[in-house]
């Protein structure tokens, strides 16, 4: 088959499924040949999601002229277990127009500023220095080995984005979304940016950008 008619994926890459009914799941590439060989999808909850076999699905990656893509897709799981899905051909991929964060695991350095406690007469509660777990233009998720925050509560921090000899920090406030118990029994908080700056909220994409860019170049290497 003419390799050709593809565009570039490469082994390890993120990519992220967007189901019929509109639900989010997140994967790793494992292999690409015909077809593309990947992890089980998971959502933010560590979910893993139920695989119907000519199962139709939308798969964003991001790519490095392009910028946010996507393609339609089919995804099957094989009697071995190996999950399947069907590699776009190059004028399928388009690239995505509307807003869309593309989620990398990163350790992150974060001060993350508590909301103060219920009896306290403090504007703010504790600060804590943690390293996120991935990070997106929308949001963050870190892991603890205890519940530190309920959903729904209101916090503020900052980012230390660091790439080469560059780092920058970001302002946030933030809401969280999720908090849920791992198998490891580490609990994974996951919040979601409130009212950021555009321009702030472009160092972070442009930073997941770069990273998600490092860990291909160490994978190849």
């Amino acid at each position: 088959m003419d390799q050709q008619k593809y565009t570039e994926f490469w082994d390890g890459q993120m990519l992220e499924i967007l189901t019929s009914d509109k639900k989010t799941y997140f994967t790793q590439l494992i292999r690409h040949e015909t077809d593309l060989l990947i992890q089980r999808p998971a959502n933010k909850q560590n979910v893993p999601m139920l695989v119907e076999n000519d199962m139709d699905v939308t798969v964003y990656f991001h790519d490095d002229q392009k910028g946010l893509c996507s393609f339609g897709s089919r995804i099957n799981r094989h009697d071995n277990g190996k999950i399947i899905m069907t590699k776009p051909s190059r004028d399928s991929i388009k690239v995505v127009q509307r807003r869309q964060f593309f989620r990398v695991k990163a350790a992150v350095e974060m001060t993350l500023v508590l909301p103060p406690a219920k009896d306290s007469n403090e504007e703010e509660g504790d600060k804590l220095n943690i390293t996120t777990h991935d990070i997106s233009g929308g949001g963050a998720a870190f892991l603890s080995e205890s519940k530190i925050l309920e959903e729904g509560e209101a916090v503020k921090g900052i980012l230390y984005l660091k790439t080469g000899t560059e780092q920058e920090k970001v302002e946030f406030k933030g809401k969280i979304v999720n908090v849920m118990k791992q198998h490891n029994q580490f609990y994974k908080t996951a919040l979601q940016f409130m009212d950021m700056r555009e321009g702030a909220r472009s160092k972070i994409v442009k930073f997941c950008i770069v990273k998600q860019i490092e860990f291909r170049n160490k994978v190849r290497d």
